[in-house]
């Protein structure tokens, strides 16, 4: 529940975090950078960090890893009280010292009998004017079986397994239930991509048409695992730092049809789409369901290229119209970060080295100098604080939207089941839908 600004260097080499003023921990005291600091003592210095100084209300450290995986490693952190805990262990410290926070509930009784525990909404929250609720009770469960049917007869509002989310089989319990929500959360890892080749593929109408006779429904339910979550237009996911909300990716071969017919092409005329496909993979499985979908349109014929051991020379000459690759949850962060490095063209000012996965072919430098797309990814990438790498990644967005450089058939992910009640959730990459935030704008009806 509490805030630290973050202001990096020009160089990348400097981070500040600052800790925000106005936060009280549970039992009246303020919270301070002392906190901060104390909290993100296991991280090692000449591993993690350089050197670190304490200026005010801030922490400057100097950086030996990118920071990126520094700003990682501390968005993972939660705050803890300095002058509770310092010195104690978890054979010391007492039960009322543990219990201690500083988010908008602060702890009031626990049922051992009834196996409830009761948070009461903490008056001096900094947002607490934004929080509806007066009181958030946790039941535990024995087992999965018991806490779905909790959820289906409206015993709980919420089925919360820290660090899991649904099984497929409670997914399939509670899927045909119209009092309940299925929220799904992407991960940065995203499973298959169809990447447009952009420097042969510039028609975004047409694009869009073949990305609107994919079924992703059917993709989903044949190759995805339980909690996949559905892809998103502007390609970052829900729960992902920057997301904005853009259209889910859905099949609408009517708009498909229109889009193809105002650029010209008919069921005698159709547009010839060549999809790269990596023999011996699990590209060609996918490969061949699109191949069905998206010639349902009647407008477009699909020709499968497959290439084996000449796969990757092949897309990074440039060959091909569109492919398909996994992006790792690693590969995700490299170049600007958001799956960024894939879009790319073989040879990019970004990098020093040739660009291994060059699926997309964009350009960040033409011969007029940085492009559009070039712009936003060094905004990406060169953002000094949270706010500027918001910014920036809302802009990666709308540019993806606009331009249809590439589609995500699904994301990872993991999906919670709720009251269809419940309206705003908030999702967080470390703690799901059961964070801090998430209370500043959720509501009940």
């Amino acid at each position: 529940g509490v805030d630290c600004d973050y202001a990096l260097s020009e160089d990348g080499k400097t981070l500040m975090l600052t800790q925000k003023d106005g936060y009280k921990w549970h039992d009246g005291e303020t919270v301070t950078i002392d906190d901060v600091e104390f909290t993100l003592s296991s991280l090692k210095a000449g591993e993690d960090y350089e050197s670190m100084k304490k200026i005010g209300n801030s922490l400057v450290f100097e950086l030996c890893t990118p920071s990126d995986t520094f700003l990682t490693k501390v968005s993972d952190e939660t705050i803890m009280p300095k002058h509770l805990l310092d010195g104690k262990t978890k054979d010391t410290v007492t039960d009322e010292q543990s219990v201690v926070g500083a988010g908008p509930f602060k702890f009031s009784s626990i049922d051992k009998a009834s196996g409830t525990i009761t948070f009461e909404k903490f008056a001096d929250y900094p947002k607490a004017n934004a929080v509806k609720f007066d009181k958030v009770i946790f039941k535990q469960y024995g087992n999965q079986e018991v806490l779905t049917l909790a959820l289906k007869n409206g015993e709980i509002d919420l089925a919360f397994d820290y660090g899991k989310g649904l099984t497929s089989d409670q997914i399939s319990a509670l899927s045909s239930q119209s009092d309940i929500k299925l929220v799904s959360q992407a991960t940065k890892q995203v499973p298959k991509v169809m990447f447009f080749n952009n420097q042969k593929m510039t028609n975004a109408n047409v694009k869009r048409a073949i990305a609107l006779s994919i079924d992703y429904d059917k993709i989903r339910s044949t190759f995805a695992s339980a909690g996949a979550a559905p892809s998103r237009e502007g390609f970052v996911g829900e729960g992902i730092f920057g997301y904005k909300e853009t259209p889910v990716w859905t099949r609408n071969l009517e708009k498909a049809k229109e889009l193809l017919t105002s650029e010209g092409y008919s069921q005698s005329n159709k547009f010839r789409f060549e999809l790269l496909v990596r023999a011996g993979s699990d590209d060609t499985q996918y490969a061949s369901l699109l191949k069905t979908q998206i010639e349902e349109s009647g407008l477009v014929d699909v020709v499968l290229v497959e290439k084996g051991s000449d796969w990757q020379e092949y897309y990074q000459a440039g060959n091909h119209m569109a492919s398909l690759a996994k992006i790792t949850a690693k590969g995700y962060d490299f170049e600007a970060g958001y799956g960024t490095r894939y879009t790319l063209a073989t040879n990019t000012s970004m990098l020093d080295m040739k660009n291994p996965v060059a699926h997309g072919q964009l350009l960040v430098e033409d011969e007029h100098g940085l492009t559009e797309y070039g712009k936003i990814l060094y905004a990406m990438k060169n953002a000094a604080t949270s706010e500027e790498l918001t910014t920036a990644v809302g802009e990666y967005q709308d540019y993806v939207v606009k331009n249809v450089i590439c589609v995500a058939l699904f994301y990872d992910g993991t999906t919670y089941g709720a009251s269809a009640k419940l309206d705003g959730f908030k999702l967080d990459s470390a703690s799901g839908i059961l964070n801090p935030s998430t209370f500043e704008t959720l509501v009940k009806h």
